[in-house]
């Protein structure tokens, strides 16, 4: 085929002449392709981008509310803030927790035990996750048994429910619990480790019911399936935020209070590439 009939125009219209009124709504398919050549004659042949105004602050968006992201600034008391040595151990613990649970993810006994967990959680109505969260220890069959992007929900949930300073210092019941919690935290969602015989750890008396936000926020990082999506790294940091502000209205004699805050910065910040959040950057 020659060159010159490929080029050959495929429908014969006569250009827009002086007479052309470009207000006219066209009538026919000859009179639209002379609008469409009218205003095409209009356009300049080369185009320079203007130059961008200078972008306002971004904000960090999660799927429960937009935080500065320098709202945060951590002024808590030397005394309060962990060693590089007691985050190394904890990210550690960490670190092998969440591999037991990879590698029973992989087992027989995995299947079986899930096919024998049984537990109705409510994803939509967050009155009823509140109060099953705040009564009950979160097993790892429980977890296990959730998917992914519920987890995500409730996770979302959790930190709503700890920038609530009474529930994140409050009993989770109506007892009245004379032991104090266990301040390290770490003991109790890292025996979240299945064992042979399918018992569940992470019994804890009822004493240790006073943390069960960190606990569960805790349990659930251990339980995530990496890659993990945009917002919920954007909820991680979010989290990572409130528990910094928390622990810059604690006081210096409040070290056991401050032990669960310090141990949920130190694994977001390291495990979920949130360093600039981290107390001791390497």
């Amino acid at each position: 085929m020659e060159v010159d009939t490929i080029q050959k125009p495929a429908l014969a219209v006569e250009p827009p002449d002086a007479n052309f009124d470009p207000n006219l709504t066209p009538e026919t398919g000859e009179q639209y392709l002379q609008k469409v050549m009218y205003e095409r004659g209009k356009c300049p042949v080369v185009v320079v981008a203007e130059k961008p105004q200078p972008r306002r602050q971004q904000k960090a968006l999660s799927g429960l509310a937009a935080v500065p992201t320098d709202d945060v600034k951590n002024v808590a008391h030397r005394a309060l803030i962990p060693t590089r040595e007691w985050e190394t151990m904890q990210n550690q613990k960490f670190s092998e927790l969440r591999d037991t649970i990879t590698a029973y993810r992989s087992s027989a006994q995995y299947e079986e035990n899930l096919q024998r967990t049984h537990v109705y959680l409510n994803f939509d109505d967050r009155k009823h996750l509140h109060e099953y969260c705040a009564n009950n220890l979160p097993y790892v069959s429980i977890l296990l048994s959730i998917p992914q992007r519920n987890l995500e929900i409730l996770l979302e949930y959790l930190h709503e429910w700890l920038q609530d300073s009474d529930q994140a210092s409050s009993s989770s019941s109506s007892q009245q619990l004379d032991e104090p919690s266990d301040p390290e935290l770490c003991d109790t969602v890292a025996a979240v480790t299945p064992s042979t015989s399918g018992k569940e750890l992470l019994q804890r008396g009822d004493g240790y019911r006073r943390d069960w936000i960190p606990q569960w926020i805790y349990a659930i990082l251990a339980c995530l399936i990496k890659p993990l999506e945009p917002y919920i790294h954007s909820v991680l940091r979010d989290i990572a935020k409130t528990c910094i502000t928390l622990r810059n209205e604690l006081k210096q004699e409040d070290e056991a209070k401050v032990l669960p805050l310090n141990l949920l910065i130190s694994i977001i910040s390291k495990h979920f590439n949130q360093s600039d959040l981290s107390d001791n950057i390497a």
